[in-house]
C-alpha cells in the first residue's frame, strides 16, 4: 500500500502543475478584466450588466450544471471506460451531451423571450420603481443568453478532457474565454464604444472560444460523438442517482449567492454595493481557483482509483498531506490581507469610476471573504473525496444547512444595519466565512467514516502553530504599513511600494516563524515546486 503513495503524489502534483499554468493565465485575464470593468464601467452599469445579468443569472445557471456534471459524470464515465469499453462510455456521454444541448437551447430561448421575468424573479427591481436598471437588466440578460450554451457545453467537454488526463487544454479553455472578454473591452475603450455593450459581446464570444478550445483538445475522440438519447443506458441511470441529491444542494448554494449578492442588496437602491461585494470576492476566489481547486481537479481521478481499490488509508493520507500544505499556505494569506486590504484594493482596482468610497467598501468585503480561504481550500479537497466515495446525500445535507446559515447572517445585516454600507458588507462576507468554517469542520468529521483524515489533536496543534506564525508576521506587516515614512506615501507607486515592503516583512517573518515552529509543510511545498521547475528547465 505504501509503495504507490510517492508515485500517486508525484502524478497528482504533475497534473496540478499543468492545470495551474492554464489557471494562472485564466486568472491573469480575469484580473485584467476586473480592473478594466472597475475603471471604465459606471457603478450602475457594473451592478446591472456584470454582477446581476452575468454573474448572478447566466453564470449562476452555468455553475449549477457544472457543479453537478463534474462530480456525477466523471466517475461514471471513467468506470464505464475502465470496466466496460470506451465505446460504452461514449454512448453514455453522447446521451448527456445531447440532452444537455436540448435543455440549454430551451433555457437560452426562454431568457431571450422573457428576460423581464428573470429580472423580476432574481431582483427587487421593477419597471415602475427602477425603470432604468430594469430595462438595462432585461437587455443584458437577452444579449447574454447564448453564452449559456457555450459555457455549459464547455463544462462537459472539460470533464471529458480530464478523464483522458488532458488537464492543460481543459483549463486553458477558461483562459481563452477571459482573454476574449478583455480583448472586446479594450477594443471598446479604444474605439469609444459603449463599454457595457462590448463586455456583453466579449462574454458571448468568449464562451464559444472556450468550447472550441476543448473540441480541439478532443479532436481525436470526436469520431465517437453521435447525437443520441439512450435514456435506458445503465450509466445514465447511475449518474442520475448521483446527480439528483447534488442538484438539490447546489440549487440551495446558488440561492444563497443570489440572495446575498443581488436580491438583498438590490433592496437598498444604492449603487456600488454589489460591485464592492463582487470585487471583494475576487482575491479569495482567484487564489482558491488557482491552487486548491486546481489540486482537487488533478486529484479527483486518482481519488476515484483509490476508492475503487478500497484503499481508505491511501486516500486519508493524501487528503491530510495535501490539506496541511494548503493550510500552511493560505492561513498566512488571510492574515496578510487583513492588515493590507486597503492598499491592496486601491492598488489593484483604484482609478476611474472606482473611487475612495469603492476602495473602503471593497476592502471590508475583501478582508472577511479572504478569511474563508483556508476552510474553502480544505473543503475543495474533502469534497472530491466524498464524490469519489459517492456520498452525495451527505454533502448535500451539510451544504443546505450552512448555506441557510449564511443567508440568515446576510438578512440580519440588511434588516438591522441597512443604512450602514460597511456593516452590511461585513455581515454578508463575514456570514459566508463563518458558515464556511463550520461546514469545513463538519465535512472533515463526516469523511472520517470513509478515510482516516486530519487526526484531531495533531491537526489542532498544527493549526495553532500556523496561526502563531501568521499572527507574528501579520503584526510585523501592520507595523511596516503604519509606522515610519511609508505610512504617508500615496498614489499607485506609493501603494505598490507599501505592499512590497509589507509583503517582504510578512514573508520573512512567516518563514522564520515556520522554521522555528517546525512547520515542515512549507519546506515540502517549496521542494515540490523547485523540483518541478528544475525538470521543466
Amino acid at each position: 500500500m505504501k509503495a504507490h503513495k510517492p508515485t500517486l503524489e508525484k502524478s497528482i502534483f504533475k497534473a496540478t502543475f499543468l492545470i495551474l499554468i492554464a489557471h494562472q493565465l485564466f486568472k491573469l485575464a480575469g484580473l485584467i478584466q476586473a480592473k478594466a470593468m472597475g475603471h471604465y464601467l459606471p457603478q450602475d452599469a457594473f451592478d446591472v450588466v456584470y454582477v446581476f445579468a452575468f454573474e448572478n443569472c447566466i453564470y449562476l445557471l452555468f455553475l449549477i450544471g457544472e457543479e453537478v456534471l463534474g462530480p456525477a459524470f466523471l466517475p461514471v464515465f471513467m468506470r464505464e471506460m475502465n470496466v466496460k469499453s470506451e465505446k460504452s462510455a461514449w454512448a453514455f456521454a453522447n446521451t448527456i451531451l445531447t440532452l444537455q444541448f436540448i435543455v440549454l437551447a430551451c433555457l437560452a430561448l426562454a431568457l431571450c423571450l422573457f428576460p423581464g421575468s428573470a429580472v423580476s424573479f432574481l431582483t427587487q427591481w421593477s419597471a415602475v420603481a427602477s425603470p432604468e436598471k430594469f430595462k438595462l437588466a432585461q437587455d443584458s440578460v437577452r444579449s447574454l443568453a447564448p453564452a449559456l450554451i457555450g459555457l455549459s457545453l464547455g463544462s462537459t467537454t472539460y470533464v471529458l478532457l480530464n478523464s483522458y488526463k488532458r488537464f492543460f487544454l481543459a483549463a486553458f479553455g477558461d483562459a481563452v474565454w477571459k482573454f476574449c472578454v478583455v480583448a472586446f473591452l479594450l477594443a471598446g475603450t479604444l474605439s469609444s464604444k459603449d463599454s457595457a455593450r462590448m463586455l456583453v459581446w466579449g462574454l458571448v464570444a468568449g464562451s464559444l472560444c472556450k468550447l472550441l478550445t476543448h473540441l480541439f483538445g478532443l479532436r481525436d475522440k470526436l469520431r465517437n460523438f453521435r447525437p443520441a438519447l439512450n435514456l435506458s443506458h445503465p450509466a445514465f441511470k447511475t449518474m442520475l442517482m448521483l446527480a439528483v441529491p447534488l442538484l438539490l444542494g447546489i440549487l440551495v448554494a446558488k440561492m444563497r449567492d443570489q440572495v446575498n449578492h443581488v436580491y438583498l442588496l438590490s433592496s437598498l437602491d444604492r449603487s456600488g454595493l454589489m460591485q464592492a461585494n463582487s470585487m471583494g470576492r475576487k482575491l479569495q476566489s482567484t487564489l482558491l481557483y488557482l491552487v486548491p481547486y486546481t489540486l482537487s481537479i488533478a486529484a479527483f481521478p486518482f481519488f476515484c482509483d483509490l476508492v475503487s481499490k478500497e484503499d481508505a488509508a491511501g486516500l486519508g493520507h493524501l487528503v491530510t498531506r495535501f490539506g496541511r500544505m494548503l493550510l500552511s499556505l493560505f492561513a498566512p494569506v488571510a492574515f496578510f490581507v487583513a492588515v493590507a486590504a486597503v492598499p491592496l484594493t486601491a492598488f489593484i482596482f483604484g482609478g476611474g469610476y472606482f473611487d475612495e468610497v469603492a476602495v473602503r467598501r471593497t476592502s471590508v468585503a475583501l478582508t472577511f471573504y479572504t478569511f474563508a480561504l483556508p476552510a474553502a481550500a480544505i473543503e475543495t479537497l474533502v469534497m472530491q473525496a466524498f464524490f469519489a466515495n459517492r456520498r452525495m446525500i451527505t454533502v448535500t445535507l451539510i451544504g443546505i444547512v450552512f448555506s441557510s446559515l449564511s443567508m440568515v447572517f446576510s438578512w440580519i445585516g440588511i434588516r438591522y444595519y441597512g443604512g450602514r454600507d460597511l456593516v452590511v458588507l461585513a455581515f454578508i462576507a463575514g456570514g459566508f466565512t463563518v458558515s464556511r468554517l463550520l461546514k469545513c469542520f463538519t465535512l472533515v468529521e463526516m469523511l472520517k467514516k470513509n478515510a482516516p483524515v486530519f487526526p484531531l489533536v495533531e491537526t489542532l496543534i498544527f493549526l495553532m502553530r500556523v496561526s502563531a506564525a501568521a499572527g507574528c508576521a501579520a503584526f510585523g506587516a501592520w507595523m511596516s504599513l503604519r509606522v515610519g515614512w511609508l505610512s504617508g506615501v500615496g498614489g499607485k507607486a506609493g501603494e505598490a511600494l507599501r505592499l512590497a515592503v509589507a509583503g517582504g516583512v510578512f514573508g520573512v517573518l512567516y518563514l522564520a516563524a515556520a522554521y522555528g515552529l517546525r512547520i515542515a509543510e512549507m519546506h515540502e511545498v517549496f521542494s515540490l515546486v523547485r523540483n518541478k521547475l528544475r525538470k521543466q528547465a
